[in-house]
């Protein structure tokens, strides 16, 4: 393997690792702490939106050979914090119900509902499609095998959970358009968590903001901010240019099992043998969906690029 290609790999899969943790931070402050889900995503953006622009405006003075950036459309991104902000307050919340590792299992089927929209919107679904939603639905099935079984908060959390997976792609349908033609990834990806962050200030007067209570969940919810926000975000722009989006984003698909295993040893959460079944399906038919021909796609980007901008 090539050294670049090498070092794009190797970027990605440290893009994927640095979102596998963010539920089961999520899920260790709600342990030790009583920050509520709005707190934990406004500190979460309080320290990711200064952290990405110092991360980006020193890439850019350390490369000083490059063309400045073109420009960008920031009055176009900023709404996009709107969407982008509801689908973080909605993952805190569900955090709050469910284990991470079924969380980010049924986040995942956002690729599907993507596909869905888009056929429903008059976008052919090729064959392929039709296979990774199968695999998709399956592997949700086998990933809570008995609902029956479930409390009433369970229940709460995994309704959340396919809530979150929507407005995602919604939020993936809309930002295809919006982002079209934006020379500067790393820059529109800036614009949309500053729009984010702008728009979880309005909640500060409804719900308030309050600051955590030891030394420890302040470090907890920076490195939230830092190893699970602003560190992806720009590992998968570094990752993209290197080996392309189709490539970085088949193996950014390896999050949900990275996630499922650090929220085991982590966590002390306990899966069944028919759960990993069910996340190895779904993480299949993402792969399905990114691997599609190559000709004009009947279904929005889904690069991981998107899935890594929450």
């Amino acid at each position: 393997m090539p050294a670049e290609r090498r070092l794009g790999f190797i970027a990605i899969l440290a893009s994927a690792a640095g979102y596998a943790f963010l539920p089961v931070f999520t899920r260790l402050i709600y342990r030790l702490s009583d920050l509520q889900p709005t707190d934990i995503a406004l500190w979460r953006f309080i320290f990711a939106t200064p952290t990405i622009w110092l991360v980006i405006l020193l890439r850019e003075r350390w490369q000083p050979h490059k063309r400045p950036p073109a420009s960008i459309p920031v009055l176009r991104l900023l709404p996009l914090g709107f969407l982008y902000a509801v689908a973080t307050v909605i993952t805190f919340v569900g955090l709050h119900y469910i284990a991470a590792s079924l969380f980010i299992v049924l986040f995942y089927t956002y690729p599907a509902m993507v596909a869905l929209i888009a056929l429903v919107m008059g976008q052919r679904l090729p064959l392929i499609g039709w296979i990774a939603l199968v695999l998709t639905l399956i592997g949700v099935i086998l990933t809570v095998p008995d609902f029956s079984g479930l409390e009433q908060n369970s229940i709460i959390g995994i309704v959340i959970a396919f809530g979150d997976a929507f407005v995602i792609a919604v939020y993936f349908l809309v930002a295809g358009r919006v982002m079209e033609g934006i020379a500067s990834m790393g820059r529109g990806t800036a614009w949309v968590i500053t729009g984010t962050f702008l728009m979880l200030l309005f909640i500060i007067p409804i719900y308030g903001l309050s600051l955590p209570a030891n030394l420890q969940i302040w470090l907890m919810l920076l490195a939230l901010a830092v190893f699970s926000t602003a560190m992806p975000i720009l590992l998968i722009n570094v990752g993209i240019q290197l080996i392309g989006a189709p490539q970085a984003s088949i193996i950014s698909s390896a999050e949900p099992l990275m996630t499922m295993l650090l929220a085991m040893l982590l966590l002390g959460e306990i899966l069944l043998p028919v759960q990993w079944l069910g996340g190895i399906l779904i993480v299949a038919g993402v792969i399905l969906l990114e691997i599609r021909p190559t000709r004009k796609a009947a279904i929005p980007n889904m690069s991981g690029v998107e899935m890594n901008q929450l």
